[in-house]
């Protein structure tokens, strides 16, 4: 990244916003809860405070990331080299400055004509406190220009341009609240809905052939809602009124907040502590050290969310730990971590849990509706099965290798436990305050934000404020980033639902599918294809719209049915040849990706079997459901 990008006010204004909004995010439910339970009453608009700061932290942040060039993409965005990547690289800067611009007018829009004058909080018009969406947009839009230079600058400015004449409709709307409607802008916006209609379906392909190319994914849906809802008749402003509306729901904050405390906890000494409690315990069982990294990336994945972090910030701890206990050689470590980095996503307080079970209340309703509380507990046995799918593999390896055990030693156990024991007793702590419902899920993510930042900053000191600063500023980009393919995502599948597409397509797939079984197969198929092209999150709410009518129809229960999506898209992250964990494992053990394929085989072949046992034994995800 160049410096001039570095030490751009762009930048600066960026990780401000959403480091303010990250603490106010953090604070307002910690205070309602505390005030509630000691006085009776919250913490006055505690609701309409932490809403408004999620909105800030995702825009905002999600600019930091477009500043930084690292927001999420399906394919590499590499160095303009060869013609044709340096065409490539030109068409990417225009057809995101187009988006990014489109959805600043977008937002604007919905900022003047979609809340009513007396929508205030603390006597401020609410619309002032949705505004970070569109500032957002903003530094987003003058960040595009910024960071390129020569042609991809020039293509990034007719880019601009491009995203204002598909705007039009936004514009006049906006223009509208005073009391103002140019018959050009109306004549201009009637045109751009005659071109959508026309050229809708060859820019959306055009669209995906750039997102392989490395174009961030937010930009890659945004586009593709733009150009349905245009060529539709509808208004480009539903794209961030359905951001907004999302955002609102009382869970989503503890997707941020979750984030951050996971990215705390890799930057402190949390990791190496965690393994050697495991190593403790278990390292006299053929197979123990093996069972304990298992544990450690279940527990890592689940907070961050994020599945990479295992394999990057431990992926060098656990393999030393695997291949110096004498039964594991470096293949085999380097396979079995990969395949083990994305079998927490099923645990409390998975984010992909939350989305998925956020997303489907827009579908599911009446006696087949469901809570997070459900998903939650329809995941634990068969995020357990996996668990224990790859921990019984490592035993396994390590009976046929008989290197000598590790001697157990109590006493050098409980020393384990204790040093690492404010790390051990999180997951305790959330599914004391969830199951008694002290809490909600977002004051369950604010309490062990703050409970991560004080153990491992002032009691533990593993973090300074420098460190501390930084492992927050490695998971706001993240955050905003994860959050903003949320909001692109949102806004692709209201449109996939308004249209009637998961109607159309239930009856065109019941008309040649009338077996249960045969719908399963084609399930696990389908969604290992889109684990492997997805992101977990753009996958939930664009795909499980298509597919939760369908489980429906054949008489699947839509929590089993979340259990078999969620499950599927974390095995899709090992599939061949692009499951993005194979490149994350390349990348973090420098490796060929193609040894990579060959390492991970077995585990992935495993996961499979393990997955076939919980889509056809409804049992493992409905044993604790109501």
């Amino acid at each position: 990244m160049p410096k001039t990008v570095a030490r751009s006010p762009l930048l600066t204004v960026g990780l401000w916003g959403s480091a303010i909004a990250a603490a106010v995010l953090s604070m307002v439910p910690v205070l309602d809860l505390a005030m509630a339970r000691l006085f009776w009453k919250g913490f006055p608009e505690a609701a309409a405070l932490t809403e408004h700061a999620l909105i800030a932290l995702a825009f905002l942040a999600a600019a930091v990331a477009s500043i930084r060039g690292t927001h999420l993409s399906l394919g590499a965005a590499r160095e303009p080299g060869g013609r044709w990547q340096r065409s490539l690289a030109v068409m990417r800067s225009g057809a995101t400055s187009a988006v990014d611009v489109a959805l600043l007018c977008a937002s604007l829009s919905l900022l003047l004509i979609g809340f009513e004058p007396n929508d205030r909080t603390f006597g401020i018009p609410t619309a002032v406190f949705a505004s970070p969406m569109a500032l957002g947009f903003l530094l987003m839009t003058a960040s595009d220009v910024v960071r390129v230079s020569g042609r991809r600058r020039v293509a990034a400015a007719v880019g601009i341009v491009f995203g204002l004449f598909l705007s039009a409709g936004a514009i006049a709307n906006a223009v509208s609240v005073f009391n103002a409607y140019p018959d050009a802008l109306a004549a201009l916006s009637s045109t751009v809905q005659a071109f959508a209609g026309v050229a809708t379906f060859p820019l959306i392909v055009a669209l995906a052939i750039l997102a392989f190319s490395g174009m961030p994914l937010y930009a890659v849906l945004s586009g593709a809602a733009i150009l349905l809802d245009l060529g539709s008749g509808s208004a480009i402003e539903l794209i961030p009124s359905e951001a907004y509306s999302l955002f609102t729901n009382d869970s989503m904050p503890a997707i941020p907040l979750f984030t951050m405390a996971g990215y705390v906890l890799s930057e402190s000494g949390a990791g190496r502590r965690l393994v050697d409690v495991f190593r403790e315990w278990f390292g006299w069982i053929p197979g123990g050290e093996a069972f304990a990294a298992v544990l450690v990336c279940a527990f890592f994945t689940t907070f961050t969310g994020a599945n990479g972090v295992a394999i990057l910030a431990l992926g060098g701890i656990l393999a030393t730990v695997l291949v110096g206990s004498g039964s594991y050689d470096e293949n085999f470590a380097h396979g079995f971590l990969t395949a083990s980095s994305s079998v927490g996503l099923l645990f409390p307080p998975s984010m992909a849990v939350i989305v998925y079970a956020v997303n489907a209340t827009f579908v599911v309703r009446g006696d087949a509706a469901f809570t997070i509380g459900d998903m939650f507990l329809g995941g634990l046995i068969p995020g357990a099965l996996l668990v224990f799918a790859m921990g019984g593999m490592g035993i396994a390896r390590s009976k046929r290798t008989g290197a000598p055990r590790k001697a157990f030693k109590a006493g050098e156990a409980f020393m384990a436990s204790w040093k690492a024991l404010p790390e051990v007793v999180i997951p305790l702590l959330i599914l004391a305050l969830y199951l008694t419902g002290l809490a909600d899920i977002a004051q369950i993510g604010a309490i062990v934000l703050l409970y991560v930042v004080i153990a491992e900053g002032p009691v533990r000191r593993d973090l300074d404020l420098r460190g501390m600063a930084s492992a927050l500023g490695k998971a706001l980009p993240v955050a905003g980033g994860a959050l903003v393919i949320i909001a692109a995502a949102r806004g692709l599948s209201f449109y996939t639902i308004e249209a009637g597409l998961p109607d159309l397509f239930s009856g065109w797939m019941a008309s040649f599918v009338s077996s249960r079984l045969v719908f399963l197969v084609l399930l696990n198929i389908a969604l290992l294809v889109v684990g492997c092209f997805m992101d977990i999150f753009s996958a939930v709410l664009v795909i499980s719209p298509l597919v939760i009518p369908l489980g429906a129809a054949y008489g699947v229960h839509p929590v089993h049915l979340g259990v078999i999506f969620i499950m599927n898209l974390s095995i899709g992250f090992l599939t061949p040849p692009i499951g993005m964990n194979l490149f994350l494992a390349s990348y973090a053990f420098d490796k060929p990706v193609m040894r990579i394929y060959k390492d991970v085989l077995p585990f992935f072949l495993v996961q499979l079997v393990v997955l076939a046992l919980v889509t056809w034994i409804p049992w493992f995800s409905l044993a604790f459901v109501r």
